[in-house]
């Protein structure tokens, strides 16, 4: 538990002391829905666990919640953190009493790419509105087990090293709020639904 709160707590720190210092804002008024000098937030809830989703009597103490701060550091190309917490249970008559939580942090690295799709097939995707990018993230999750030997085996914590390509996309309802989705192997699960907020 110490563990889990010294890293949020850096985490925390990092992204405030990340938003402090990058305040300036390439100015543009093209009004896309990616552009370079953007901040994004992202806030979102994964399914279709990694090895550890719904099964038997297992029950949800805090669902896969994860958050990232993106960065446009080009105009094809953002980066930034990423974090995510998941915790279940599982209880079975009074022999097996035990939880999991899960704590994944790293980076991430995006490539948006609607005007190039515009531009090499003459299309009109409505680049104010949409976002299509395709994201790699690096990082660890932390497994923290906690309660009674399962089956006579008794799990340990472990640490895994999390590596992925992510395929995502967002819509811009407005210059402020959008919502998104991604699929592929992120924080957790084969996919994340959630709001993105540009500041």
């Amino acid at each position: 538990m110490r563990k889990l709160f010294i890293l949020t707590s850096l985490f925390t720190l990092f992204c405030f002391s990340a938003m402090a210092q990058n305040t300036v804002r390439v100015e543009t008024n093209d009004g896309l829905a990616y552009q370079e000098g953007d901040k994004i937030f992202l806030a979102g809830i994964s399914f279709g666990y990694y090895g550890y989703g719904f099964v038997g009597a297992r029950s949800v103490n805090v669902p896969p919640i994860n958050a990232a701060l993106e960065f446009g550091i080009h105009e094809n190309f953002s980066v930034g953190p990423y974090i995510g917490y998941a915790s279940w249970g599982y209880n079975w008559s009074n022999n097996y009493d035990y939880n999991w939580s899960f704590l994944s942090v790293g980076a991430r690295g995006s490539f948006h790419y609607v005007p190039l799709v515009n531009e090499a097939l003459d299309l009109n995707l409505d680049e104010e509105k949409l976002d299509f990018y395709v994201t790699l993230i690096v990082g660890l999750e932390f497994q923290s087990f906690d309660g009674d030997a399962f089956g006579g085996y008794n799990y340990a914590n472990d640490t895994d090293f999390v590596f992925g390509p992510v395929l995502g996309f967002k819509y811009k309802f407005n210059d402020k709020f959008g919502a998104y989705f991604e699929g592929g192997r992120g924080a957790f699960g084969y996919g994340t639904i959630g709001v993105a907020v540009h500041f």
